[in-house]
């Protein structure tokens, strides 16, 4: 498909992954002639002034690390910043729209994600082309919360694929039987080492996922409960709100408006 584009210029920005194995790269190959970088090279300002694109590959972004986009961004302003990562989140994409990331990516990436991207990524090289050359204008972004915090132990390359499994699928039920068969584990060891890696079991972890996409949309006021609870993959309401319950001390009413309350008095207090 990519044959006929000539190599572009592409900087590869490993994050927090150790020795790089390069596989996430591979499809890139297509149409980007890749060099690689780290974070030290970046900060230090080591590197060339011209690249048609920049790619950062996290597993999980942590604060530091996403503190070089903006970085990059105002460095070659004109660049489009992509972003892999096996942790896929409202919040992260929310800070990569406003941080101006190009495009954000959830690991396992498919063959027709990668192709999209790069026909975007194509275009706006091709546009940026025909335009002067712009300055930086890059907003400081508040880092997401979930940055703070990483697995309780490094987990195995195979782990992170159930990890980002769970961020494209927890609408649906997810059997501990299909992420082990993803892993390549028998279900035991794969229940063994979820729990060594994370200090919660699988199901635990799923529905910590969904409770926290739940908090997220109820701040909403205008959502009722009953949308949340199926938005977050609850056919019923009732055995939703039973979960919630269980699991945050009150009723997702109760956490409605009380996250309203404290969002009416920080305003209050800060004289908005």
């Amino acid at each position: 498909m990519w044959g006929r584009v000539a190599l572009l210029k592409l900087l590869w920005v490993s994050v927090g992954k150790g020795e790089a194995d390069g596989s996430s790269r591979t499809p890139f190959e297509q149409v980007f002639d890749i060099s690689g970088a780290d974070p030290y090279e970046l900060e230090t300002g080591e590197l060339g002034n011209h690249w048609d694109a920049v790619c950062f590959d996290f597993d999980y972004p942590d604060m530091s690390g996403l503190k070089l986009i903006p970085q990059a961004k105002r460095r070659w302003p004109s660049a489009p910043i992509l972003m892999l990562t096996l942790q896929n989140s409202a919040e992260l994409a929310v800070w990569a729209l406003r941080s101006r990331v190009f495009d954000l990516l959830t690991k396992p990436v498919s063959s027709r994600e990668i192709n999209r991207m790069l026909e975007r990524v194509l275009q706006a090289i091709s546009a940026r082309g025909a335009q002067k050359e712009r300055r930086p204008q890059v907003s400081t972004a508040q880092l997401p919360t979930e940055t703070r915090y990483n697995p309780h132990s490094p987990a195995t390359s195979r782990l992170q694929a159930a990890v980002a499994h769970v961020a494209k699928h927890f609408l649906r039920p997810i059997p501990e039987s299909e992420v082990a068969h993803l892993c390549n584990m028998s279900p035991s060891r794969f229940c063994r080492e979820f729990k060594a890696a994370f200090d919660v079991t699988f199901v635990e972890y799923l529905a910590n996922y969904r409770m926290t996409q739940a908090k997220r949309l109820l701040a909403n006021p205008s959502m009722p409960v009953a949308d949340v609870a199926v938005a977050v993959g609850f056919s019923d309401p009732s055995y939703f709100t039973r979960v919630f319950k269980r699991q945050e001390g009150v009723a997702p009413s109760e956490y409605r408006a009380a996250t309203i309350f404290e969002a009416a008095r920080q305003r209050t207090a800060s004289g908005g």
